[in-house]
């Protein structure tokens, strides 16, 4: 299988602005700002911390209650939503995955402006929902 590095986290927030001004505020980087147009489902906002080694932290909402962002924060609460691990080949992996007994949520990946994803169902990854990401550059 094509895991290449581990790619970031996603954490639900209720406000992203106040979440993005205390993350900025301790981790001393700017956030890039993702519209909702950049998003796989429509409704989603978010802001990225990249952090010296590349990895990302990703804090993200959503004004779309039909999406899984929003039923986990009604459910949930704020807190982390997903891992995200880069992928070498998302196609060929996705195979390996569903052999290894992972559920994926998409028979296809997914595109999203700067690559491709899927996800892997908490409830086949003991209770950690993991998004398989293969970004373009």
């Amino acid at each position: 299988m094509g895991v290449k590095k581990f790619f970031g986290v996603n954490i639900v927030v209720k406000d992203l602005d106040a979440a993005a001004k205390k993350y900025q505020a301790f981790l001393g980087v700017k956030p890039e700002w993702t519209p909702p147009e950049k998003f796989a489902f429509p409704g989603m906002r978010g802001a990225s911390f990249v952090l010296p080694d590349g990895v990302m932290i990703n804090l993200i909402t959503s004004s779309n209650p039909e999406t899984s962002v929003s039923k986990f924060l009604e459910r949930t609460g704020e807190g982390v939503f997903l891992i995200s691990l880069r992928m070498e080949d998302l196609e060929q992996d996705m195979k390996a995955l569903e052999a290894a007994g992972v559920k994926l949520t998409s028979p296809t990946p997914l595109a999203y402006e700067g690559g491709k994803v899927n996800f892997g169902h908490p409830k086949t990854l003991h209770g950690v929902q993991i998004e398989f990401i293969q970004p373009d550059k």
